[in-house]
């Protein structure tokens, strides 16, 4: 059995330890998908998973979240064992730690994007209505979507519902957020504008783990993870996006990917 090396080496000397921990992570369902895999992330990283279909990149993604629970091996959250939290518990942690952005936005289609975004803000209560409902304003304005915050989820394009995820990811002010294939619903132009918005959230001090097919999306990582056969096979160090090196940073994950053919 194969066993990926911890990241944990990538760690500046003296700096906090990984916001999440994977330690013998595996899952199985008819046969394995992820293998005895060990992960560190660092707070405030842009963390890139890519590989073959079913390598396990949603897999990991879902265990890292709590969104499913593995076979074996633990997922920690700081000093939390998230692994070993019951279903409720697990429920009010997505709620209240970290946010999801999905490829298709799955909005309510009986809400106006407003009343969306911020629901996930009444359901944690953690601040009273009227704040909740002034920051998913304050979201909506900063993803550009200001006007559309009483239109129907049928009554705005697909960027806007996008956009709109986004800021539902964001109503409680997570530590983590979850990306699943966000821009694979979109077209090249609108793909780049969401790319950019998610930079923003990055910036701010976000933790940001995304799931991706896309070597351009990937090269805007601060490090790309290639599983291959539900293991790590690449664990790529790009630093800090740059505009002025983004084709080196392109031909560093698109030389990754071949190695592992994928």
């Amino acid at each position: 059995m194969h066993t990926s090396t911890p990241s944990s080496t990538m760690t500046k000397s003296g700096s906090a330890p990984p916001v999440l921990r994977a330690r013998g992570l595996s899952k199985s369902y008819r046969s394995p998908v992820l293998d005895n895999l060990d992960l560190d992330i660092e707070q405030g990283q842009f963390v890139a998973i890519m590989g073959p279909s079913g390598s396990g990149k949603s897999t990991l993604l879902h265990c890292l979240s709590g969104m499913d629970r593995p076979s074996g091996g633990s997922v920690l959250l700081g000093d939390t064992e998230i692994t070993s939290l019951s279903e409720k518990e697990l429920a009010a942690l997505r709620l209240t730690r970290f946010g999801f952005v999905f490829q298709q936005a799955h909005l309510m289609p009986t809400l106006c994007l407003l009343d969306n975004i911020v629901l996930p803000g009444y359901l944690a209560g953690l601040r009273p209505r009227p704040e909740i409902t002034a920051r998913g304003r304050r979201l909506m304005e900063r993803m550009g979507i200001s006007e559309q915050a009483a239109s129907g989820v049928t009554e705005v394009s697909g960027g806007q519902l996008q956009r709109a995820g986004i800021c539902r990811a964001l109503i409680n002010d997570p530590g983590i957020v979850f990306a699943d294939e966000p821009t694979g619903a979109l077209n090249s132009a609108t793909a780049l504008q969401i790319l950019d918005l998610l930079g923003q959230v990055h910036a701010s001090g976000t933790t940001l783990v995304m799931v991706t097919h896309d070597a351009r999306v990937a090269a805007r990582a601060d490090r790309v993870l290639v599983l291959v056969d539900g293991c790590i096979a690449e664990d790529l160090a790009l630093g800090e996006y740059e505009e002025a090196r983004a084709a080196q940073r392109l031909s560093a994950v698109s030389e990754a990917l071949q190695r592992r053919s994928v």
